[in-house]
């Protein structure tokens, strides 16, 4: 497909740019080359964060015979603890798919991602000429979506390349739609892949859902991105209502099928994770927002973590100063966009996938602020600059005014490059990735304890309990802390001291597995054998395929002397794994007790 179809068949208002005119694909492959360049080492890190459990330890991505699963469970079923808010079965399919070509090879992973990346900001661009038809400025847009460092987190974080490959899904069903739209295309064929990518897109990440927005908007304030764009007043205010119902009605089929079966799925559209009141709520909205809005404008100190808690008193450092921030940044993008429909569709488009983070219930404690919530909102933020450089273009067409542009575009294209290879650096490994989110944000529980936790796995034990008791003190209610801090004592056999941490992490969260199982093999290292079975068979009610949890009640029973119980439970454990050395061991030792030596769990 040339670059004149992709902008509807008409040819770039190209003005100066006349000399690469017979190059249609220079401008996209110069954003590639540019944008490969900042994320130069990105193929060379390795797994981090939630990929070991996502990716490394994820089951249900090794074989193909799971992908029924992933239309009729959620996203994290039986891999995590976690509340059933995400439906992404299409995410679950590239997951097994990159598993299928790549197994555990982080290289093929992260080049995955950067290709994903890399093919969403020439989509960019080409979205940005159907709105500007010039190329320079398309080419600035897709530079700023592709160089900002707030896009790291996405690019070199495996298990987050369901936005990365939602989006990409949502600009191809955009760029088919605007295509359906041009004289003499085959508009039922385009159509019709719009609509199909967009039903993958919502299937990937649900912030995809903004597609039938932008249709409707797109229609009703006279296509912007068509060549055959409206003229201010040619259409009534109904007739033009009506055709942008029109246009999006496939979309809303469609969107109401995704919402039939995630609420088949899910049980409902969202489910609470944490319960606040309506008033802590709307109160810590301004704050959220205005985070948002400075990353997005001067994306300086990121990192996986920050320090923003729930807004729990009314102040006007914490509610009302945020809040005039963005109404003074709302109204000025008001202003500046209130007569260019194209920019009021750009601005849509950087604004709307922001909402649902506001519905900050949803999000464990202190998830509800990472900058990947931005990769959709900053297309948005590409178009909008992309509009503005055309303008002004538009506006100066002196050399020295087209130079100077030339030159401030590069500045920051320049600067936005080394920003974003400097934070690629951040996430080489999980120390390097926790050292920074505890510098950035010291008074986040999770960054403290996932620093912590790596510590810990590298024989650092004091600096480790020193992590945990931090998060402690910043969270004294979330379980984690509790958790690893039981667990941080009963590594090195301190289990007097682990067992009241467990127990409290039990107390404040009983339907964790690993807490419930910990505790009990806690009890069973303090010879209380009553509480010990007790506690690991609630964790097998509530895990029943949790590794080594069968054994642990095996060998608990066998001691207690119930060995028809103990066979139960270790054919239970070579059921989840046929090869278990340890588990065939005791299935021996059961039929030659004499010969066998005490087993411990």
């Amino acid at each position: 497909m040339s670059e004149s179809e992709l902008r509807g068949g008409v040819p770039a208002r190209v003005g100066s740019e006349d000399s690469v005119g017979n190059a249609p694909w220079l401008f996209p492959m110069i954003a590639v080359l540019v944008i490969a360049a900042a994320y130069l080492r990105a193929p060379t890190l390795g797994f981090v964060f939630d990929d070991d459990i996502i990716v490394k330890a994820n089951p249900f991505i090794t074989s193909a015979s799971h992908i029924p699963s992933y239309f009729t469970e959620h996203v994290w079923s039986k891999l995590m603890l976690a509340r059933k808010n995400y439906y992404r079965p299409v995410f679950l399919l590239w997951l097994l798919g990159n598993y299928e070509a790549f197994g555990l090879d982080p290289l093929g992973w992260h080049m995955s991602s950067l290709l994903l990346h890399l093919g969403s900001a020439v989509l960019v661009y080409f979205v940005a000429l159907r709105l500007t038809g010039m190329r320079f400025a398309s080419l600035a847009g897709a530079l700023l979506f592709g160089l900002h460092p707030a896009q790291v987190e996405n690019v070199v974080w495996a298990s987050a390349s369901t936005e990365l490959l939602g989006s990409f899904l949502t600009l191809a069903s955009v760029l088919c739609y605007l295509r359906s739209l041009d004289t003499g295309a085959r508009r039922l064929a385009w159509l019709s892949a719009s609509a199909l990518l967009y039903a993958m897109a919502v299937l990937t990440k649900e912030t995809a859902i903004i597609v039938p927005l932008l249709v409707f908007l797109h229609e009703w304030w006279g296509r912007p991105a068509s060549p055959e764009a409206a003229r201010p007043g040619e259409r009534g205010y109904g007739a033009a209502f009506a055709a942008g119902v029109r246009e999006s009605l496939l979309f809303a089929v469609v969107t109401l099928c995704y919402l039939a079966a995630r609420f088949a799925v899910l049980g409902g559209i969202g489910n609470t994770v944490v319960k606040m009141t309506k008033t802590v709520w709307v109160e810590t909205i301004p704050s959220i927002l205005k985070v948002y809005a400075v990353h997005l404008l001067w994306p300086a100190r990121l990192s996986a973590f920050y320090d923003y808690p729930y807004v729990e008193q009314f102040s006007v450092r914490q509610v009302v100063a945020p809040a005039l921030v963005v109404l003074v940044l709302a109204g000025v993008l008001v202003l500046a966009i209130r007569h260019t429909p194209g920019a009021r569709l750009a601005a849509v488009w950087m604004a709307f996938p922001i909402l649902p983070v506001l519905d900050i219930p949803i999000f464990p404690r202190g998830e509800f602020l990472h900058d990947r919530y931005l990769y959709q909102p900053l297309i948005g933020l590409g178009l909008l600059a992309a509009l503005g450089l055309a303008a002004l273009g538009r506006r100066w067409r002196t050399d020295v005014a087209r130079w100077a542009e030339y030159g401030a575009c590069g500045a920051v294209a320049l600067a936005l490059g080394a920003a974003t290879f400097v934070q690629t650096g951040y996430w080489t490994d999980n120390m390097a990735l926790y050292t920074r989110g505890v510098e950035v944000a010291p008074r986040n529980a999770f960054a403290n304890l996932n620093l912590g936790v790596e510590l810990l796995n590298r024989g650092r034990w004091a600096e480790a309990m020193a992590q945990f008791q931090k998060a402690l003190e910043c969270a004294p209610k979330f379980y984690l802390a509790q958790y690893d801090l039981g667990y941080g004592y009963y590594v090195i056999g301190k289990y007097a001291e682990a067992e009241p941490y467990f127990r409290r992490a039990v107390e404040i969260m009983p339907e964790d597995p690993e807490s419930n199982m910990y505790l009990g093999m806690t009890y069973y290292h303090m010879n209380r054998t009553a509480p010990a079975m007790e506690y690991v068979r609630k964790a097998i009610a509530l895990k029943p395929d949790g590794r080594g949890y069968h054994f642990a009640l095996g060998v608990m029973l066998k001691d207690a002397g119930d060995a028809a119980g103990a066979r139960a439970e270790f054919g239970k454990e070579l059921q989840r794994d046929p090869a278990n050395q340890a588990t065939l061991e005791q299935l021996r030792a059961l039929e030659t007790p004499a010969s066998s030596a005490a087993a411990h769990p």
